[in-house]
């Protein structure tokens, strides 16, 4: 049989012989020979190794006749050399770093053996295979377990093994740690055991420079930095960076870019501030949300790269994609994780991220929360200098990134508390210079100017500055991008376009109010969603064709919607829309909150009832009240099929949106009607308005238009049962 057919052919050969088994071999006595338990039987030991064994021993007869054998409990010797305990920084689990040698000396890996499970013996055959043999019988196990318990107790060494990154206690003092070690005040700190995992084993600092060594770092970083890329991009990724030792960012930095535009080479030169050896992105979004949450909690008070989100064409891929997207920003916003149930039925922690969280994509994550919970800095393509990049990538390279970030770390543990108390007062004062529609924007910008002034107070140790004023109009720049981006995903302004793009899609179709019954098309058919059908029978007499509809029945057009509005069914219209915004990639809230968005922006109308705002008036439709949503007139005239030409103020003035200006209502008050219905400027004002003209201005008054006062005086409506008079076309609006 040749040695390729023989399975067995390569364990044949000689083996390298370690030292203490080639010591054994030449006479010297077993590494754990005459270990013995300190559990006397008449004077002598309950456990020993002997010969390479470990041994039990077994007591036979009673009184003169009693004797003592040892028995072999396998064809091994082991002990207990070290306890240790793992902190992940909010649980800590025991562990045992176990030793064993075979009966011939040979040595057996290291074991680290979980302590729940030492008892259980099955780890021996796990962790050293199948030349360790266990002895048959009852309780063997146990016997095992006790045996190794007992001869490790002389000498046993415990040990704390740190499992996250970032900033732990130690004697009271604050101690940064990275994947070799740590950094105090007083600069590296030896003796710690760091073991992140293999995600984050390359995040090492070197030791923190000292002197014009420090000074010599931090000026070729701050030389090379702002030629990188725009300002409007590099600067806020320097302070979002530097900022991750200061604590957990109630945001995550999104880098967004077409392919090619090197976005993740820039992205890695800021990861290299943590991490001076990694040449490649320590995360993609291929992993599992699990391993990119638990890598995000270990990650504590570090930059994180998660590296090109990319959907793909791919439905299910891209909506599983957007979930683990969406599941690790908002837990980077709101600083919480997913609770989970120990196998006892008590709650485990969570493990929320606790750093800073990098990302780099072509696309944004669908959903207008998330994306208001990132920071989101464009890299057009050819934005990147490439000449200043690899002068950047050659300083991480040698390190001069991760020891002026060593630096910066060993200042901070100087007074750590006290600069994270000036982080947070100064982004409370900060927050009124960033006067952005969304709060989260305002937070983010206040963070990254607080964490400027830090800085600055740093660098001016060193006899080093950078120009502020350059440095915080591009933060302000950046800031003001933001809303941009998060209007792309606000269901509100998403809201006509999808109306629209169904109507004209021939997904759904508005019926007429006042022909409803008889099936008749409303005005101009054509814009609500009604196909024309041509006759090809060709017979003399007949019709030319007809209007169709097409898709389901959304709602209602009444007589001149651009003044009075349009009335939708809410389910059938929230049905049609939400299927084709998943469709597109951006799926809506829930109808409860669309509604409530829509009329707080002062697009629908609302009413009050019972002391509270419903944002889904009644009307009457084919003789009987109806609860719909009734679309502005005003917002119609401006964002129907012409197109969003206006602005208009929400129902409290407040909130510019795309519409018209100026619609009337007000949440939380009485609802009064009468109210001006502001139309175009140019043309003649409407009946019963009172502030702008409109182009419908020659159109006869309509009964029950908001603003006809011959119709509807000025009154209060409340509850469902305190309505007064109903109107015979309306109610509610």
């Amino acid at each position: 049989m040749s040695e390729r057919e023989n399975p067995l052919a390569g364990l044949l050969e000689p083996q390298e012989v370690d030292p203490e088994t080639l010591a054994h071999l030449e006479g010297k006595p077993h590494p754990l020979e005459e270990l013995e338990s300190p559990e006397r039987v008449e004077g002598r030991p309950r456990y020993r190794v002997h010969g390479g064994r470990l041994e039990a021993l077994r007591v036979e007869g009673r009184g003169e006749n009693r004797t003592f054998t040892y028995y072999p409990l396998g064809n091994f010797a082991a002990r207990i050399a070290r306890e240790v305990v793992l902190d992940d920084g909010v649980e800590r689990e025991t562990l045992f770093e176990v030793v064993g040698y075979l009966e011939d000396g040979a040595r057996l890996p290291l074991a680290r053996v979980r302590a729940t499970e030492f008892a259980t013996m099955g780890w021996p055959i796990r962790e050293w295979g199948a030349r360790v043999i266990l002895p048959p019988g009852q309780g063997v196990k146990d016997i095992l377990r006790a045996a190794i318990q007992s001869i490790s107790q002389g000498g046993l060494k415990r040990g704390v093994i740190y499992r996250h990154l970032g900033w732990t206690t130690m004697d009271g003092v604050p101690v940064y740690l990275h994947a070799g070690g740590g950094i105090g005040p007083e600069g590296a700190v030896g003796g710690l055991e760091v073991e992140p995992g293999r995600i984050l084993e390359l995040f090492a600092l070197p030791e923190p420079p000292e002197g014009m060594e420090e000074v010599r770092v931090w000026k070729a970083l701050l030389e090379v930095w702002p030629r990188l890329a725009p300002p409007e991009v590099v600067w806020p990724l320097l302070l979002y960076a530097l900022g991750a030792p200061l604590g957990h960012a109630p945001f995550a930095l999104y880098l967004a870019g077409p392919t090619g535009a090197r976005k993740t080479s820039l992205a890695l030169v800021a990861q290299n501030l943590f991490a001076p050896g990694l040449d490649a992105p320590p995360l993609g979004w291929e992993a599992t949300a699990n391993a990119l949450e638990g890598a995000a909690f270990a990650a504590k008070d570090s930059v994180l790269l998660v590296d090109d989100y990319a959907p793909s064409g791919d439905e299910h891929k891209r909506r599983e994609l957007a979930a683990k997207a969406a599941r690790l920003i908002r837990n980077q916003g709101n600083q919480t994780g997913r609770a989970r149930m120990r196998a006892d039925g008590t709650l485990a922690p969570d493990r929320p991220p606790r750093g800073s969280l990098l990302i780099t994509g072509e696309d944004l994550p669908p959903g207008h929360s998330i994306r208001a919970r990132s920071f989101v800095l464009e890299l057009p393509r050819g934005a990147v200098d490439l000449g200043a990049l690899s002068e950047a990538q050659a300083l991480a390279r040698e390190g001069v990134l991760a020891r002026a970030l060593a630096a910066w770390v060993r200042y901070l543990a100087e007074g750590l508390e006290g600069y994270r108390k000036r982080l947070r007062s100064q982004v409370e004062e900060l927050r009124p210079h960033y006067p952005f529609p969304h709060g989260r924007t305002t937070d983010a910008a206040a963070r990254l100017h607080a964490t400027l002034e830090l800085l600055e107070g740093y660098w001016a140790t060193l006899d080093l500055e950078v120009g502020r004023e350059a440095v915080l109009a591009a933060l302000k720049g950046a800031a003001a991008r933001q809303e941009e981006y998060q209007k792309d995903a606000d269901p509100v302004e998403r809201f006509p376009s999808l109306l629209l793009s169904a109507l004209a899609a021939g997904r759904a179709h508005l019926e007429d109010l006042q022909g409803q019954e008889e099936g008749e098309p409303p005005k101009d058919p054509h814009l609500w969603g009604w196909e024309w059908q041509a006759n090809l029978s060709g017979h003399p007499e007949a019709a030319s064709g007809r209007w169709v509809p097409r898709g389901p029945a959304i709602g209602w057009v009444p007589e001149n919607p651009e003044v009075r509005g349009l009335y939708l069914n809410p389910e059938a219209t929230y049905a049609v829309l939400s299927r084709l915004a998943t469709e597109n990639g951006e799926g809506l809230p829930s109808p409860r909150t669309l509604w409530k968005r829509l009329g707080e922006r002062g697009v629908l109308h609302t009413a009050q009832e019972g002391g509270e705002t419903r944002y889904l008036v009644r009307v009457r439709v084919g003789g009987r009240l109806t609860r719909v949503a009734h679309l502005r007139g005003s917002y119609l005239a401006e964002t129907g099929n012409t197109g969003n030409r206006g602005h208009f103020a929400d129902n409290e003035g407040r909130n510019l949106v795309p519409g018209n200006f100026g619609v009337p209502g007000r949440p939380g008050t009485d609802l009064q009607h009468g109210d001006a219905v502001p139309g175009e400027p140019g043309t003649a004002n409407l009946p019963g308005t009172a502030q702008t003209p409109s182009r419908t201005a020659q159109t006869p008054s309509v009964p029950g238009v908001p603003g006809n006062p011959e119709l509807y005086p000025p009154r209060t409506l409340h509850g469902a049962e305190g309505w007064g008079e109903v109107p015979d076309e309306e109610v509610g609006a």
